[in-house]
This record gives C-alpha cells, sequence and structure tokens, in this order.
C-alpha cells in the first residue's frame, strides 16, 4: 500500500497567492488584447463592405445610365441589384448617403459612405451630403 507524504516545504500542494495573481493577470492581458483586435477587425470587416456596397451603387447608376437625356440617372431602385435589394450599411441597417440624387432621375451623383475605423477613405467630407466629418468613402458619376 501507497504511503501518503507528509505536508513538508520540500512537497508544497497548491498555489501561493502570487501564482494565482500573474496567471490571473496574465488572462486579463490576453483577453483585454483579444477583444481589442476582434473589434478592430470587425471594423475593418463592415468598411469593406461599405466600399463594395458603394461601388455596387455606382456601377447599378452607371449600368442604368441613359445617354441624351435631361435626367440620365435614375432613381436606385431594388431592380438594378442581381439581389434585389438595394445594399444598406451592415452596422446601422440603414441607406447609404446619396447626393445629387433627389427624389427623382438626376444628372450626376455621389454615393458615400462613412468609414467606421477612421481610415481607408478618399473623400474628407461629402459636399453637404452628411453633416458629419470624418473619413468617408464616395463614388461619383462617370459620365
Amino acid at each position: 500500500m501507497r504511503k501518503f507524504l507528509p505536508r513538508t516545504a520540500a512537497n508544497p500542494q497548491g498555489f501561493t497567492l502570487i501564482e494565482l495573481l500573474v496567471v490571473i493577470s496574465i488572462i486579463a492581458i490576453l483577453s483585454v488584447v483579444g477583444v481589442t483586435v476582434f473589434t478592430n477587425t470587425q471594423k475593418n470587416s463592415r468598411d469593406t463592405r461599405r466600399k463594395a456596397d458603394v461601388d455596387s451603387i455606382s456601377k447599378a447608376l452607371e449600368a442604368n445610365y441613359t445617354s441624351g437625356s435631361a435626367t440620365p440617372y435614375p432613381i436606385v431602385t431594388a431592380s438594378m441589384f442581381t439581389s434585389g435589394i438595394i445594399p444598406a450599411d451592415p452596422q446601422n441597417s440603414g441607406a447609404y448617403v446619396y447626393s445629387g440624387i433627389p427624389a427623382a432621375a438626376a444628372t450626376t451623383y455621389t454615393v458615400c459612405t462613412k468609414m467606421e475605423s477612421g481610415s481607408g477613405g478618399n473623400a474628407s467630407d461629402t459636399n453637404g451630403a452628411a453633416a458629419a466629418n470624418g473619413p468617408f468613402y464616395c463614388k461619383k458619376n462617370q459620365q
């Protein structure tokens, strides 16, 4: 039969308070770093989607351009997109900011979205299309 070892300094059982505090501190630091990286990755992902959506809206408007018309660019409708849905902002589910596209057809357009991550935009403002300042990604008419 196996004899139980007596508790001595040479055979400590359990962890000291310092060891536990060090491990908890390391876990906390790794958690904070992980959450920060995850949040930034989500922002960059949404910004990439915003850029793709603005490009898609611009391409749809250019594809429906009517040369020689008084108002060559039509109103944006769901039928212009293969999905049958007008792209919306991935976070707010709201429409993108349009400038130069009133309730009726127009001669020019600018489609803009505000970048969430604070970088990656190609315009500093939207020429009055939105009141908030910040980096914007915009596409203007090509014709």
